[in-house]
This record gives structure tokens, sequence and C-alpha cells, in this order.
């Protein structure tokens, strides 16, 4: 042990597997299942059963349990410690200082992540486990996820050297994104604003002619209006004859005050006007307050103008720490946590607001902002105990910050938790107090958000009349501001509505306007998951013919994502297209995954409460889950 406690581990998966025991490559194993074990104990959250373990990967084997056994045997000489592993449940402890590879690529920082030299390979590359098709399932899921873990790891260490003045490196770092994901906008858009604002107009304008052709090649279609604006872009230089931080500060004033009034378009010239007019006073103080209203109000918009608010925020970081105030960086890294949780990059979200956190100070309202994302992280990913519990302080510290607004947003993500986990009466609870406030106050288009999950709770206890009340001021509330996320929110409710009078046609049309609201107007990417769930379990019920394709896009966007529940639902939608073995895997996929609701599902035909009938449930599911 004493050995152990002092050697150098470092693991790679990514690409061909390989450990190093200080500095000295370990032998391989026999065969390709310890390597499979190691990756799917690293990539699993907690201890993890044996029997679970056995039934994922030694479920052909005559002995399972003993093939576990032989192969954890192998994993320890592999890892050089004869004591790990050991028990049931088994916990992977690695000793200090070890580094995993995807781990650096999940919760490192994206320059940290962007140096790993097998960045964009896959994980365990080329292995395959035909005679496990529960563990085969993960494995895809998985890799999918590493994969968008790389595009944005590059993404934000590119913007990051953009905003840092390093535009070579910026160059550098989104060309190999481009090179990955050639087909993806903002890949494109962040190189050619690179080379833009490097000064090299005449690369900036190459790249935005290969892009289009590309585009019109491949897609038949133009790009998008960020990537031509991005051609344009430039760094912010000081006039000829600095204004000064008076009118910096002016200019501030009158971009913030645009904003409240809901003058988004006149809020962000007036502070470009303020970045600006800085100029060479040096007064980095002011400079970042702008900088940072300026990414903030970019952040809460369309995500095609995410990497202008995203370099923003970098810049804002770097000067709060020049300037010698790092509160000020506390909000700055968790906006940027909402770019990344919108996209479902959990693993940088979640390190933005550990960041966050550590500079944000005792103040409540924003402690409550910072665990209100983190709580709406952990939901995405089907972490629910942990995001109840953060969910509930973050009510409570707004509470005690004052902050009404906040406090309604807090209670409506509280209620979706409790929604999604099928504990109705809490989940009513939270949204009624979320409805209430927002309509005490005297605001009318923040309570889509908690309407359209109230609506839902409404259809699943049977009281459609409500429901269709609820829920149709949800969405007349969405469409008066044009928030596409709120708007899907609602439709999905009301497909799940007029399916429960028996409108199945008028359902789909419902779910399906749901689902495209969120991929023409890209906004909250679960979101995109939960509509397209909906749908899916609609099209199974009613034998659609687009059942399978809507199950395969389903299965896809979970495990890129990282959201491995809907990973789990859609097997459990193909267990009810009558494929073998679909039920048993989902059943496994959705054993790390702390959802009670979910689990009714997966058990075992005669137990099941809900089988085959999607998100919604069954009534008498429902009448238990009430209570």
């Amino acid at each position: 042990m004493a050995h152990w406690a002092q050697m150098a581990l470092t693991i790679y998966l990514l690409g061909k597997p390989r450990i190093e025991r200080d500095g000295i490559c370990a032998g391989p194993p026999k065969g390709r299942k310890p390597w499979a074990l190691l990756a799917y104990l690293l990539g699993t959250a907690g201890a993890v059963p044996r029997e679970r373990l056995s039934a994922l990967l030694f479920s052909d084997a005559a002995d399972p349990l003993g093939a576990l056994r032989w192969n954890l045997a192998e994993l320890r000489r592999l890892l050089g410690d004869p004591n790990i592993l050991r028990g049931d449940p088994l916990r992977l402890c690695l000793p200090p200082g070890s580094f995993v590879d995807v781990r650096a690529l999940a919760s490192g920082t994206g320059m940290d992540a962007s140096q790993l030299t097998s960045l964009g390979y896959d994980l365990i590359e080329g292995m395959d486990f035909p005679t496990s098709p529960a563990f085969e399932a993960w494995l895809l899921s998985e890799r999918r996820h590493l994969q968008a873990s790389a595009h944005a790891a590059l993404r934000e260490a590119a913007t990051a050297s953009l905003a840092a003045g390093k535009t070579q490196a910026a160059i550098d770092l989104a060309a190999r994104l481009v090179a990955l994901d050639p087909l993806a906008e903002e890949n494109q858009a962040l190189l050619i604003r690179a080379y833009a604002v490097a000064g090299d107009a005449g690369a900036a304008q190459r790249q935005l002619a290969a892009c289009a052709e590309l585009f019109r090649r491949e897609l038949g279609a133009a790009p998008g209006p960020a990537v031509r604006s991005a051609a344009r872009a430039r760094i912010v230089t000081p006039a000829r004859r600095p204004r000064g931080a008076a009118m910096a500060q002016v200019q501030l004033e009158a971009g913030e005050a645009a904003l409240a009034a809901g003058m988004l378009e006149a809020g962000l010239a007036s502070l470009r006007r303020a970045i600006s007019a800085v100029g060479q006073s040096g007064d980095d103080r002011v400079r970042a307050r702008a900088l940072q209203a300026l990414g903030s109000a970019l952040a809460h918009t369309s995500r095609q103008r995410h990497q202008e608010a995203a370099t923003a925020l970098h810049e804002t970081i770097a000067l709060s720490e020049r300037a010698g105030q790092p509160a000020l960086a506390a909000p700055a890294y968790r906006e940027l946590a909402w770019t990344e949780l919108m996209a479902a990059h959990y693993g940088r979200a979640q390190q933005r607001l550990s960041q966050a956190a550590s500079l944000a100070g005792p103040h409540p309202a924003e402690r409550a902002a910072i665990l209100l994302l983190q709580g709406m992280c952990l939901t995405d990913v089907g972490r629910y105990a942990e995001s109840v519990g953060l969910l509930e302080d973050s009510v409570r510290l707004a509470a005690a910050a004052g902050d009404s607004k906040r406090q309604v947003y807090c209670l409506s993500w509280l209620g979706r938790a409790r929604l999604l986990r099928g504990e109705l009466t809490a989940a009513r609870q939270a949204l009624e107090r979320a409805v209430g406030g927002a309509c005490s106050a005297g605001w009318t288009w923040p309570t889509a958000l908690p309407e359209s999950f109230l609506g839902e709770v409404e259809v699943q206890e049977g009281n459609l009349a409500a429901a269709e009340r609820t829920l149709e001021h949800a969405l007349a509330a969405a469409c008066q501001v044009g928030d596409s996320c709120f708007e899907s929110l609602a439709a999905r409710g009301l497909g799940l509505l007029q399916e429960a009078r028996g409108n199945a046609e008028t359902a789909e049309a419902w779910l399906r306007q749901a689902w495209m609201c969120t991929i023409t107007n890209p906004d909250y990417t679960w979101t995109t998951a939960y509509t397209l769930d909906a749908l899916c379990a609609l099209a199974v019920r009613h034998n659609l013919g687009a059942a399978p394709g809507l199950v395969n896009d389903l299965e896809s966007l979970g495990g890129r994502t990282g959201m491995r529940e809907y990973v789990a639902r859609a097997y459990l939608h193909r267990a009810s297209l009558g494929t073998e073995g679909a039920l048993e895997t989902a059943g496994l996929l959705a054993a790390g995954i702390d959802n009670p609701a979910l689990h009714r599902l997966v058990a075992p035909p005669g137990q099941q409460l809900a089988r085959g009938l999607g998100p919604a449930g069954a009534r008498g599911a429902r009448a238990q889950s009430s209570r």
C-alpha cells in the first residue's frame, strides 16, 4: 500500500487505452473486458454493485460473477494495487495525483483539455462488445458524450485565447474544432471571428466563402447570420481621443437601464459604446462592469450570440483579476456556466459554477443564482436527490435576499425536479408558489415556466379542464415574449392533454410543434430531449411509422449530451416496439440514475406501474406518485 500511495498513475482511455505507473507503461491485460470495466467505473458516479457489473458485461458467461472476479483481478494487476476494488458494491478510488484523460476532458479547463494528445479519439477506440448489448449501448452513449465534450473544450480554449488577445492560439484551436465538425455553425463562426480579430480580413473572407460552399454542397442551405457577422468582428480599440471613464460610466448606466426596460438592442449598443469609451483611461473596473453586462445580456439571448457573450465574459474575468477585484468575476463565471448549461455541456458548466461559488462570498442573491444553476445541471443528468437539495437551498437564499423574481425561477425548477421524479404533490406545491409569487408581483410572462410544468401535473392527476386553462395561459405568455423554451414546454403539455382526451392526431401536432420549436430556435437542450421523449412515447403507443427514427434521435441526443436518462428511455421505447432485450438494457442503463419514476418503468413485467405509457405514466402510477 505504501508503494500505491506514492505511485504516479496515468490512465489513458481515449484512443488506444494504456496505463503508466511511475512513467512505465503497464503490460496490457488479457482480453478487452478489463478495459471495459475500467471505463465504466470511471464514467459512473458512485459505487457499482457487482451484480450490475456482471449483468452488464458477463451475462453470456457460465458463471457471470466468477468472470467478473477474474477480470477485476486483471484490472488490479493493471493498476498495480492488489487491494483495490474489493467488496460489494465496488468503488474505484485512485491515489492522489492520478491523471485520467477522460476526467481531464470532462471537468478540466478547456485549455488543459485542449492539450490532450488523444483529444477527439473514441473511448477505448477500436473495441466492441457484441455479447454485452447493454454495455455496448452505454459505450456508444459515452463515446458520443466525450466527443461533444472534446468540441466544447476546444471551443472554450479558443474563446479564452481570443479574449486574452492570443489570436494565433485562438486560430489554431478553432481550426482544430472546425476539422472535427465542419458543419457546426458555431465552430465556423469562431474560426472566422478569430481571423477577423487578428486583423486578417482576407483569411476571414476565405473561410467564410469556404464555409458557404460547404454548407451549400452538404446541407443545401447558406450559413446563418452568426457566421456571416463573424467576419466583421474586430477588437474594440481606443478612440483617437479617449473619452474617459466618465463617458463610459454614463453609457454603462444607459445600457443597463435600457436592458432593464426590455430594450435589448439599444442596451447592447450602449454597452458596446461604454467599452469603447473607456479607451486608454486604464479604468479596468468600469470596463469589466460593461463587459460583464454585455456578456450577461448576450448570454440570455439566442444561442447564436453565445460566442460573443463568452468572449466578453472571459475578458471580464481577466480584467477583474488584473483590477484585484475577483468578486467581479463571480457573475461572469456564472453566466458562462449558463451558456454551457443551455448547450448541455454539464461538466464545463459545473466547473464554471464551482469557480463562481469560490468568488461569490456571502451574498445570498449570487449564491442563490449559483445554486439554481447547479441544481438544474444535476436534474438534467439524473442526479435528482442532490438537485432537489440544492434547489431548496436556492429558494431559501433568494427569499433571504429579497429577490422575488429569482425565487419564482428557483421554485419552478424545483417543481420540475419533483415532477420528473413523479412526486406530484410536492411538485404542485412548489409550482403553485412560483405562479403565485409571479402574479402577486404583477409579472405575466415569467408564469409561463411554472405553469407549463403545473399543467403537466394537472394532466397526470386527471384534472384536464384545469390543465387546459393553465397550459393555454402559459403558451400565450411564452409567445408574447418569444421565449422558445417556454413555448416548447407549454406546447408539450398541450400535446399530453390532447392525448389524455383521446385526440392522438391533435396530440401529435402539438408535440411536433414543441419539438420543432426547440430545433428551429435552439435554446435549452434539455427541453429538446424532454419534448422528443414525449413524442417518442406517443408515436410508440399509436404505432406511428416515424417511431423508430424518433427513438434513434432520442438515444443519440441523450448520449452526446450526457443525459443518460433519455438513453434509458429510448431503450424503454424500443422495448414497447418489441425489440428483443431492450427492456433489460433499459434496466441496466437506468440503474445508475436517481429517479424512482424511471425505475418503476423498467421494473420486471408484472411489477411495472406504467410500462409503455411514457413520461406521463398510468393513472394508477399517478395516484401512487401523488402520495
